[in-house]
């Protein structure tokens, strides 16, 4: 087997489930070798666990991985994540911004409160996905790869055009006469992959020069555990409200990890899987 330094190096945040997962296994099940660090937050054996799952799914596969510590929303997690990995490595080759919150749900069953909910929300996808891209992009810079690569996960819902127009995903006017107004469904997330896309495109400003390719990737409203209610534990199946197969958008954001969307990259858009997202 190739030795870990012959491979790419991919670090992907939040990759012990849902996305983040999905898309190390859609890595693991092709022919190119990749060296997987599979960002976790908390209890490291969900990690191990997930990239056992891996090389059971995919015995034969020419790619490994190993856990990392990471916690966007903690100075410190990033700080102790980044020394690891430049002491091990002093590189990354392709860096997924995935980790994401979506906290609606607990902010409607009074789990946590509106204020809580929001700060937490943006805290991981905005201020947490920036400080830590900050602090790992000399790992990228200092790739000696040709096709750097630094990918951010936003949404469908994020588009300010389609929620103007009244065609973003489940919009409905407000009832007149009524207060409180019924608040847009997953608004704080809505309102902070918004945010994101502006920090896409200032990475994308930051690196243009360095040759880093920066993509804003929307993979569709996928069947997993985001949005659940944390505080419960509980997973709800989301396909009976349209949610599909998590393959298939790993399988769309391992194609961009593996150059297919190079000529899209600038200037920066929002892609989807067959069009492009309105800002």
């Amino acid at each position: 087997m190739a030795s870990v330094n012959s491979k790419t190096l991919v670090l992907i945040t939040g990759a012990n489930t849902g996305l983040g997962f999905e898309i190390a296994k859609s890595l693991f099940a092709r022919p190119n070798p990749y060296h997987i660090l599979i960002g976790c937050r908390g209890d490291m054996g969900r990690a191990s666990d997930a990239i056992s799952k891996l090389e059971q799914l995919s015995p034969e596969s020419m790619s490994t991985a190993e856990p990392l510590s990471i916690d966007i929303s903690s100075d410190e997690s990033i700080a102790a994540a980044y020394s690891q990995v430049q002491q091990k490595f002093g590189r990354v080759d392709i860096l997924v911004n995935n980790a994401g919150a979506d906290l609606d749900t607990s902010v409607a069953s009074g789990k946590l409160t509106p204020r809580e909910g929001w700060n937490r929300t943006y805290d991981v996808n905005v201020t947490g996905t920036h400080l830590f891209t900050t602090a790992f992009a000399p790992l990228l810079l200092a790739s000696p790869s040709s096709t750097r690569r630094l990918l951010f996960i936003t949404s469908g819902l994020s588009s300010l055009t389609e929620h103007a127009s009244g065609t973003s995903a489940r919009y409905a006017l407000a009832p007149a006469g009524v207060w409180p107004k019924p608040p847009a469904m997953w608004l704080a997330y809505r309102v902070s992959k918004a945010g994101m896309n502006m920090l896409a495109a200032e990475w994308a400003r930051l690196l243009k020069n360095d040759g880093v390719l920066v993509f804003d990737l929307s993979p569709g409203f996928l069947n997993t555990g985001l949005g659940d209610d944390r505080a419960t534990g509980e997973w709800r199946d989301k396909s009976k409200i349209g949610a599909i197969d998590p393959k298939i958008g790993a399988d769309f954001c391992a194609d961009v990890v593996e150059g297919c969307r190079d000529a899209e990259a600038w200037p920066l858009r929002v892609l989807r899987r067959d069009s492009v997202q309105p800002w």
